[in-house]
């Protein structure tokens, strides 16, 4: 495989004839995350580019590996959803190179930023929220049956590699008491009756915000399988900037309210068919939150302390098992030490 960074990609794409010879071509790397090479790459009196590879070994302290195929399951995502979203709501994909476990996908608008960069910063947007709730429901209900998910995405190898392993399994063996519920949660996750289109990644340094709304990006880990685990995953995050900005929770609680409206206005009837969703996704909530304490691949915005509330929360969370989603924010609340600012503002008015 020839690797591909931003020093090489101008010959990459000269060599290869996607692009003329002798036309300026300036490339920068792009991306939060440990998996991939992602660059955005401009070429002279073109429209900027996204060239996307993949590399086995993941760049995390502890060991962990994943097959460079996981690049093709992107691109069946991005072709799957494509014709069922909003334009813009995902990127297009541009060409394919299977020699190189790389393909190219348009670029979001110049005016994104990284939905976790405003967040740490403690810019919270309901309405963001709320857009990230409508599209993570359109996902999900337009594909519930869809027979793409019998294709590339029925496969959950890398789902169990870049997840289940060093997210689940990892944490079991650091917690050796929530091994059980988290065993049960794992054969949950993969034995799913209706499978649907699942993200399995979808979190806010995945989310670029612009003026024309939201686009989703890195599909690696998607598959074919339990919705409540992309919703588990999402608010994993915001219960984490929640503890971050303890003793508050500066807005973050309430992102994860207009969060789930929204998803339950647009998912509503499937809702209704599958009433233990709720409960599958809070169990996945706690477990991811932990998983990005004690897990191979942990957060690196929260400090001591905070990574000891997580510790209390998640346990108290898998162990109960609670159904309702104000049930779980009640635990948070309590094992996390956050104070929600409207209880705050009632116990100075009483």
């Amino acid at each position: 495989m020839r690797e591909v960074t931003p020093e090489t990609a101008a010959a990459y794409l000269w060599e290869t004839g996607r692009v003329p010879e002798g036309r300026a071509v300036v490339a920068r790397a792009l991306g939060w995350g440990v998996s991939n090479i992602v660059m955005r790459v401009d070429v002279e009196g073109e429209p900027p580019i996204v060239l996307k590879q993949a590399r086995e070994r993941l760049r995390t302290k502890m060991l962990w590996v994943s097959r460079l195929e996981r690049v093709w399951t992107e691109q069946a995502a991005l072709e799957l959803l494509a014709d069922l979203l909003l334009e813009g709501a995902v990127p297009r994909v541009l060409f394919a190179d299977p020699d190189n476990y790389l393909f190219a996908m348009t670029c979001a608008p110049d005016d994104s930023v990284v939905w976790k960069e405003q967040l740490l910063l403690g810019e919270a947007d309901l309405a963001v929220a709320r857009q990230a709730g409508l599209i993570l429901g359109a996902m999900h209900a337009e594909t519930v049956g869809h027979p793409a998910l019998r294709g590339p995405l029925a496969d959950t190898t890398v789902f169990d590699q870049l997840r289940i392993d060093p997210f689940y399994r990892t944490v079991a063996g650091s917690h050796p008491d929530l091994a059980a519920p988290l065993e049960v949660l794992t054969d949950e996750t993969m034995s799913v009756p209706v499978p649907t289109f699942v993200h399995a990644d979808f979190s806010p340094k995945n989310i670029l915000v612009h003026g024309q709304g939201l686009t989703v990006v890195d599909f690696e880990t998607a598959h074919a399988g339990d919705p409540a685990f992309d919703l588990g995953f999402f608010l994993s995050h915001l219960l984490l900037k929640a503890v971050r900005a303890r003793p508050h929770d500066g807005p973050y609680l309430g992102l994860i309210r207009a969060f789930w409206d929204a998803y339950h206005e647009r998912l509503r009837d499937a809702l209704d068919a599958d009433p233990d969703l709720v409960r599958r996704a809070i169990a996945h909530t706690a477990a991811c939150a932990l998983a990005r304490v004690d897990g191979k691949s942990p957060v690196d915005y929260l400090d001591a302390d905070a990574q000891a509330a997580v510790r209390r929360f998640a346990p108290a969370v898998l162990l109960a098992a609670p159904e309702r989603w104000e049930e779980l924010l009640r635990i948070a609340a309590r094992e996390m030490h956050i104070i929600p600012y409207s209880d705050e503002q009632e116990a100075g008015t009483s």
